[in-house]
């Protein structure tokens, strides 16, 4: 008896990841696919790690995609100085996509973000474009 439960218990958190790891890629793949335009909010910190941190430009985003106006509060998470927002790229890469968002001032590139949504739900981010291209595609 003794064994079964230490081995319920060595079980059981990887059975929660792995239930969680399947809800989200469902929820990644059955949700409406719509594309927002993203600013930087800090250039001092722009860059932290593996992720670049951004915030959604409601005013340049098309809120036709959704159904009753732009669901503000179903992007990002709350902070203190608006809604932050995070897509996680490549540390080898993060260099090269910072210098190319610092230039973004002479409107000739914009960034936009791809996720994954479904209304009352937190939306997933899926894919960085860099003037509709991914972004990979944008880097020297």
């Amino acid at each position: 008896m003794k064994t079964k439960i230490l081995a319920i218990s060595f079980a059981l958190p990887f059975i929660c990841l792995l239930l969680w790891t399947l809800d989200l890629a469902w929820q990644r793949s059955h949700g409406q696919e719509v594309t927002v335009t993203v600013m930087g909010y800090d250039p001092r910190d722009l860059l932290s790690g593996h992720y670049i941190q951004y915030q959604i430009d409601w005013a340049k985003t098309d809120c036709a995609q959704f159904k009753n106006g732009c669901p503000k509060e179903d992007f990002c998470q709350e902070a203190r100085w608006g809604r932050q927002c995070r897509f996680y790229i490549p540390q080898d890469k993060a260099k090269d996509l910072d210098t190319l968002f610092r230039k973004r001032n002479n409107d000739t590139l914009r960034f936009e973000v791809v996720y994954s949504y479904r209304r009352g739900q937190s939306a997933i981010a899926k894919q960085l474009l860099i003037n509709g291209k991914d972004w990979r595609e944008s880097l020297p």
